[in-house]
């Protein structure tokens, strides 16, 4: 994840029909950065951003808040990337009443990748950065060198990167993404959140039960797109679960202009 620079797009393609809110993760970008791994647990994680809807969602002074037939204050439509989409599975489902409709990009339910790394080992090498950010000090040593060469590769890299030649990031954007990482304590609360993986134990929880949308990238590098239809099945009948044909991971920066129009649909048009 990469804060909420990574919603840039969209933000201008929907900002001008809908109330858009785009947040920064603790740990990211402008956010509060607490000391300590324990600070990044899932569960804490997901009890912040139910604590930014409810806030999100009160009238100000004495306006009466928008409210759903019950006479209810209406819950949002909550669009999660990668960790962000860990955390929209886990807020949709734990506080189904804050989440009207339910949008999640190349993120898996927790529980899902033990089962699916039995069944497709190569997984395991999608993911090797996850074992190396286990260790101490050592990822933040390595991905700090050379005026953090090994993230900008990433990040312009043809493979890893932005697919979609037109939305390629440029020099001046990757710049905006390291100079957070690169201020005093910015690199290690995102470690933080994979230093927690093997530690949070994941709750059963039924399938969250507002509309859902999963889109995945289908050359996505770091989480195989063959995890679209294990997902389908967990989730309930009427989810909305599909491929974007030639992009990336970096869905919100891979293909703004067709998922602004996939994200109109799904808002608009009920299930």
């Amino acid at each position: 994840p990469r804060g909420r620079f990574c919603w840039r797009h969209l933000l201008v393609e929907l900002g001008s029909r809908y109330q858009v809110v785009a947040l920064d993760l603790p740990g990211y970008g402008a956010s509060e950065k607490p000391p300590g791994k324990e600070s990044y647990q899932l569960e804490s994680l997901a009890q912040v951003i139910c604590q930014v809807i409810e806030q999100l969602r009160a009238p100000p002074g004495n306006q009466q808040p928008g409210t759903g037939a019950k006479g209810t204050p209406r819950g949002c439509c909550l669009v999660g990337h990668d960790w962000g989409g860990l955390l929209a599975w886990e807020v949709a489902s734990r506080s189904p009443n804050l989440v009207e409709k339910l949008v999640v990009m190349d993120a898996p339910l927790r529980g899902v990748m033990p089962g699916f790394l039995c069944c497709h080992p190569s997984q395991l090498l999608r993911s090797s950065y996850v074992f190396l950010f286990q260790l101490p000090w050592l990822p933040e040593l390595l991905l700090s060198l050379a005026d953090f060469e090994l993230v900008r590769s990433v990040l312009l890299s043809p493979w890893l990167g932005v697919q979609n030649p037109e939305r390629r990031l440029t020099e001046e954007e990757v710049e905006v993404y390291l100079y957070s990482l690169s201020q005093p304590g910015g690199l290690s609360p995102p470690i933080h959140y994979y230093r927690n993986l093997f530690r949070d134990t994941p709750i059963p929880r039924d399938p969250p039960p507002a509309p859902t949308l999963l889109r995945w990238g289908s050359h996505d590098a770091f989480l195989d797109p063959r995890l679209v239809p294990v997902l389908r099945r967990r989730l309930r009948p009427a989810a909305r679960c599909h491929l974007l044909p030639g992009a990336s991971h970096w869905l919100p920066e891979d293909q703004p202009q067709a998922l602004a129009h996939i994200l109109t649909d799904f808002l608009e048009g009920g299930h």
